[in-house]
């Protein structure tokens, strides 16, 4: 056919892309998920051919990045090089597991990945970054400087020269020996008031004032007295000896019980009682306490006894299975500390032991001694009147008199009738005394969780910078395996000078200072202090001392062996030389510690009774004192309110509660220029220049070198988390409104103990993945919980043992600890779907 002279203008370059188009629709075999993965990323492919073609044909530079080098040069049957090389190679599907279509695009190397890391992630994170801010702002005080006047103390004896011991009915005999003996020249508001009435009156008391106010020797010197007029009285009247014959003696029977919940309480009164007694040698006092072997405590009692100091749960076993011990003759009961009897517990022992003074009590008039009380008084002490206190009191008291010690009341030092009538009947009063000394200033820090530890360090430098500035001082931490730690971390030195794994101890009454003087009469230590079983609970604290002042660290706990525990408060009481004591709450109640200038709660208080007595054990008897504790960032601060509801109405709380920056704390701490952190070189600047938040850093890295240097360190940081995580959970339900589980970071949280581990592989948080699907058995009281990721039943019980087994080698327990334990495996067999394990906390 002859040419007819048409012209067919096609594009040669769109129809190869349309036919390259039309193959790359066509993919065969494999299942439809796979054709359609691999038809998509073809897609992908010549989208981007086909822009890169656009670009070349403006002339615009191909941009760097994953096509940098690539070249178009000749097509292939209709296929550029250039859609070959942007499509992608497909990946190979291994173990079943259907490659992701976004990872797809673009080819990895392999080999270019690091190895995966095989033990648990370690998270190293800097201390000044991501920490949440406070909320609250500090009240501002009232301009009157010029007419600030010193608080008045208001447990302080009383200065007024009228009121006198022997004023209150006391003999001279004791009064005499008060003074010369004991250096107490006038009573407390609350002896005013207890001595009084206990003297004239034979009903029941309940003795409430605050602490460090004298309480021990309000019951202690109407007891002593008593039985001496009952000496006095059989001497008179008995015809068979002399007015000089001492007619009682340990064999005339047992006739007053002291109840105290803690040992460390129970050897105290005794000491008080052995010295007051200085008066009266042929009255004889003991004590029965656990922890001590009971063929001793027997031998004591088949001698004779007259007055009995003693835990209740001792004192049961002894009613129930000691002969010898005849409480016919007993007529005074007293109950030291009423609220911590009851909340330890006690209530069952408390019971039976008033039922069995009741039924061994001897007939009316059937008793040789004259001046014996017919009907036993029974004196309940407590700081606070809290439900279970009021519980207490119908138990053992009948017809009860409320005392209180208010030196500013002295028209009713009794505290009304209408008061004694609520306590009698049961029926409550009004407002609780939670209140702390007048002349007790309070501060509170808000520091973040990652700041704890060098915040607390950079307190306690400050605070024992200064030699003579402070010489006790004493940390509250919440459990046992808390304060191990924290006793580990100061007895070492991070500097450069590595571990001091074999520190000397050092004595209470030993001066560690080399630079001091040398003291004019050196007096001998202690034979406790030389016992070598608190040679590893008194060390000296490198990590806190300065060349001005030598520290000596001492830890108390309920773990500890008896011996240890009574020897260890012996000696901090007794001690001359700038100490530091890390104690849990086994330390908070009516322990009297000398000279103790600074409370610091490092975890606070699970409720605001037991920071009362906490912050009790300084302040005392009319002395200063100061407390500070540690609060988080959040809801926590808003237990502010607490400390200024601590004080009687009317104080000054602006100057009673006061803040502390954590920064400001952090800098007199960490900073070279204020003589706390020595340097090298005084002439150097850039040295005495160093920053603050350097210096911090540097501690903090240094405690996390030393978790990381040994197996051994690393379960004791695990052990101190974990139980903190636990003993956080038990605040009382009306504070949790501050202290919430919920809102705690635990990653910031374990670098406060040196870890860096994340706390879902120390049993504590969550696994979001199997948490999701596992949420129906989760527990609604606002614990944190731990879910095992393995998804198995098997995998929970394998952790659970584990964690059992780590438990049983903590060292020395207790018999409580190992029934706690004991508890803990019965119940785990009851466990809904086995998802909660030994740290499920709520």
């Amino acid at each position: 056919m002859a040419d007819d002279g048409m012209f067919l203008n096609f594009s040669v370059e769109d129809s190869i892309a349309a036919a390259a188009a039309n193959n790359t629709q066509k993919f065969k075999g494999g299942s439809w998920r796979d054709r359609l993965r691999a038809k998509r990323s073809a897609q992908r492919g010549e989208r981007v051919a086909d822009q890169k073609r656009r670009h070349d044909a403006n002339t615009v530079p191909v941009a760097q990045g994953r096509f940098e080098g690539r070249t178009r040069t000749h097509t292939h049957g209709g296929h550029s090089d250039e859609s070959l090389d942007a499509r992608p190679t497909k990946r190979r599907r291994e173990n079943g597991h259907v490659p992701d279509a976004g990872f797809a695009a673009q080819k990895r190397s392999t080999e270019q990945r690091p190895p995966h890391p095989t033990g648990p992630r370690e998270v190293i994170s800097s201390l000044f970054t991501y920490n949440p801010k406070p909320t609250t702002t500090e009240d501002e005080p009232k301009d009157d400087k010029g007419e600030e006047k010193p608080t008045a103390p208001s447990n302080a004896p009383l200065i007024d020269g009228i009121d006198t011991f022997t004023s209150l009915g006391l003999s001279s005999t004791i009064a005499a020996h008060l003074l010369t003996k004991m250096n107490l020249k006038t009573p407390t508001a609350i002896q005013k008031a207890a001595v009084s009435q206990m003297l004239k009156d034979d009903s029941d008391a309940f003795i409430q004032s605050e602490t460090g106010s004298g309480k021990t020797l309000a019951y202690l010197l109407p007891l002593v007295q008593r039985i001496m007029t009952m000496s006095e009285q059989a001497a008179e009247d008995s015809t068979k000896y002399t007015q000089d014959s001492l007619v009682l003696h340990r064999d005339s029977g047992l006739f007053a019980i002291v109840l105290a919940p803690t040992r460390e309480l129970c050897k105290q009164i005794s000491v008080v009682l052995e010295r007051l007694l200085g008066c009266a040698h042929y009255i004889v006092a003991g004590h029965v306490i656990g922890g001590e072997k009971k063929k001793s405590e027997k031998a004591r009692m088949r001698k004779g006894l007259n007055i009995l100091v003693a835990t209740p749960g001792r004192l049961v076993d002894h009613l129930e299975n000691t002969k010898v011990l005849d409480v016919s003759n007993v007529r005074w009961l007293v109950l030291d500390e009423g609220d911590r009897l009851m909340d330890m517990g006690f209530e069952e022992d408390i019971t039976k032991i008033v039922k069995t003074l009741d039924q061994k009590k001897r007939p009316r008039g059937s008793s040789k001694w004259p001046g014996l009380p017919e009907k036993r008084t029974t004196v309940l002490c407590s700081a606070t009147l809290k439900m279970n206190v009021q519980k207490l009191g119908e138990i053992s008291l009948k017809d009860a008199v409320l005392i209180k010690g208010d030196a500013g009341d002295d028209d009713n030092p009794e505290g009304g009738d209408e008061a004694a009538d609520a306590l009698a009947n049961g029926t409550g009063i009004g407002n609780p005394a939670f209140l702390a000394p007048a002349q007790l200033k309070q501060s509170y820090i808000v520091a973040a969780a990652k700041l704890r530890f060098v915040t607390l360090t950079a307190l306690l430098k400050r605070t024992f910078a200064r030699k003579g500035s402070v010489m006790k001082a004493i940390v509250f931490v919440s459990c046992a395996d808390s304060v191990e730690f924290h006793f580990k971390a100061f007895t070492t030195a991070f500097e450069g000078e590595g571990p001091t794994e074999n520190q000397q101890p050092v004595h209470g009454d030993a001066e560690t200072d080399p630079d001091a003087e040398a003291p004019e009469k050196s007096k001998p230590s202690p034979p406790s202090s030389r016992d070598p079983s608190i040679s590893d609970s008194i060390l000296p604290s490198p990590a806190l001392s300065s060349s001005h002042n030598q520290v000596t660290l001492y830890k108390l706990h309920g773990s500890l062996p008896q011996v240890t525990r009574t020897n260890i408060v012996k000696t901090f009481a007794s001690t001359t030389s700038p100490s530091l004591l890390i104690a849990t709450d086994v330390a908070s109640r009516g322990l009297d510690l000398p000279n103790l200038d600074l409370v610091i709660e490092y975890d606070p208080a699970f409720s605001a009774e037991d920071h009362l007595h906490r912050i009790g054990r300084t302040a005392r008897l009319g002395r200063d004192g100061r407390a500070i504790i540690f609060l988080l960032p959040g809801k926590e601060e808003g237990y502010v309110s607490v400390l200024k509801g601590s004080y009687k109405t009317g104080s000054d709380t602006v100057a009673n509660v006061s803040s502390m920056p954590a920064e400001e704390v952090l800098k007199k701490g960490f900073s070279p220029l204020s003589g706390v952190v020595p340097t090298k070189n005084k002439n150097d600047k850039k040295d005495q220049g160093a920053d603050w938040q350097t210096r911090a850093t540097d501690l903090q890295l240094s405690l996390e070198r030393f978790i990381l240097s040994s197996p051994q360190n690393k379960d004791l940081a695990k052990r101190a988390f974990q139980s903190h995580m636990r003993a956080y959970a038990t605040h009382i339900a009306s504070e949790r409104k501050w202290f919430d589980i919920k809102e705690l970071h635990l990653g910031h949280l374990c670098k406060s103990f040196g870890l860096r581990e994340t706390p879902s592989g120390m049993g504590v948080g969550r696994n979001k993945k199997t948490a999701s699907k596992r949420g129906r058995g989760a527990n609604d009281g606002g614990g944190v919980r731990h879910v095992s990721g393995d998804g198995g039943r098997n995998g929970d019980r394998a952790k659970m043992r584990e964690t059992e087994a780590d438990l049983d080698t903590t060292g020395d327990a207790d018999e409580a600890a190992r029934k706690m334990r004991e508890k803990i495996r019965m119940n785990r067999k009851m466990m809904m779907g086995a998802t909660a394990d030994e740290f499920n906390i709520a």
